[in-house]
């Protein structure tokens, strides 16, 4: 029996409304990298999203180095343009997000969050939909010093919940941070494909709305 919820945050439940392309592409471009490459994406969040950043030059300069890219004053201060652009964007919850979440709320399940994020980014959706009164549990990888896929913040987050495995249904959008560890784990994890980008992944919706069939 399903007693928890643990959602991904972005992609999953809310998403940047940017014109164009995302800041995030244009950093990886700006330093000839592909954001689409698992490799980078990890070597990005490790440098800047585990830990609470007020200065982003330091981190910058550190991922420029593990990357072994040669930087100049010039290159730091348009990397930290991009990055702050993001700050800025308008964060919005997909349309059907907030309705789901307080279904399950008075459906009695436990909600949680784990989120591999920037602490401002956190920060400015928190300040606009009080992220914190929605779930129980919340896991922000720049507090807990913890990056999925790690194991770890499953094990932390049954731990706070209070319950077991098999009591767990994770909902997320990466299959390699979200689905795939979980399922290892032994917590039953749902891929949500808003984009169907993958036709033919088995235990997969398009919605939240679909989500109470596999409750």
């Amino acid at each position: 029996m399903i007693k928890a919820v643990i959602f991904d945050l972005w992609g999953t439940l809310f998403y940047d409304e940017v014109r164009g392309e995302h800041p995030f592409r244009k950093f990886a471009k700006k330093i000839n990298q592909n954001f689409d490459d698992y490799e980078f994406l990890k070597i990005f969040e490790k440098y800047l999203m585990l830990e609470k950043h007020y200065n982003l030059k330091i981190p910058i300069e550190n991922l420029l180095k593990e990357l072994g890219i040669s930087y100049n004053k010039k290159l730091i201060l348009g990397l930290i343009k991009l990055l702050e652009r993001r700050r800025t964007s308008q964060k919005k919850p997909y349309p059907e997000t907030l309705k789901i979440l307080g279904e399950l709320k008075k459906g009695g399940y436990k909600l949680s969050l784990i989120t591999n994020t920037f602490y401002y980014s956190f920060q400015q959706l928190n300040k606009r939909f009080n992220i914190t009164k929605l779930f129980d549990v919340i896991l922000k990888s720049y507090e807990i010093g913890i990056l999925k896929p790690n194991s770890r913040v499953f094990k932390i987050m049954l731990e706070k919940l209070k319950v077991k495995r098999n009591e767990v249904l994770m909902i997320g959008d990466s299959l390699k941070d979200d689905i795939e560890p979980a399922k290892k784990f032994g917590i039953k994890a749902i891929l949500i494909d808003r984009k169907n980008k993958y036709l033919n992944y088995p235990n997969k919706i398009k919605s939240l709305n679909e989500l109470n069939k596999f409750l």
